[in-house]
């Protein structure tokens, strides 16, 4: 980084590097979230090793904003970069950070929807095991003010067919 750029040119190149990685996580998830559907078991390890760098990246990134929003050439006012920049008159390059920040949010989203998905993936060969066995199990989703209401197997099928 130059010492001679102004701070909106270095707050630019920071939003070019952002949203290289904010794409590149957009795509790893929607890549996991399509092997996922069509069952690429090694795939979805893969892609999420690459998910996981991806994310590694980003974080980074955090340390470089901060430095923005303390830099000396900073507007005073604001506490957000995208605030900076606007109230600094560079208002093409706040909607482009806006545009960035929405797609890292979209992600962030997705990616807890994919998880919750593969959480509940990786449990369904043992909820199988379960009903076939007519294991009675607590609830996985109930109120906290409930009693201990458990759901009974699906054994009994198998039992009354026998």
């Amino acid at each position: 980084m130059q010492t001679n750029q102004t701070w909106a040119n270095r707050v630019a190149d920071y939003v070019d590097d952002l949203e290289i990685v904010a794409t590149t996580i957009e795509q790893l998830i929607a890549n996991s979230r399509i092997q996922t559907k069509t069952a690429m078991a090694s795939e979805v390890a893969e892609t999420g090793l690459e998910l996981l760098e991806a994310v590694g990246r980003l974080e980074n990134m955090v340390e470089r904003r901060e430095q923005l929003l303390s830099d000396a050439q900073a507007p005073a006012s604001g506490t957000t970069l995208i605030e900076k920049l606007r109230r600094s008159g560079e208002i093409d390059l706040a909607d482009r950070s806006q545009s960035v920040a929405y797609t890292i949010s979209a992600a962030h989203q997705a990616a807890v929807s994919l998880f919750v998905c593969q959480y509940h993936l990786a449990s369904h060969s043992q909820e199988i095991l379960r009903l076939l066995a007519g294991m009675d199990t607590p609830r996985t989703y109930r109120r906290s003010s409930d009693g201990e209401e458990r759901e009974r197997g699906g054994g009994r099928l198998f039992n009354d067919a026998a």
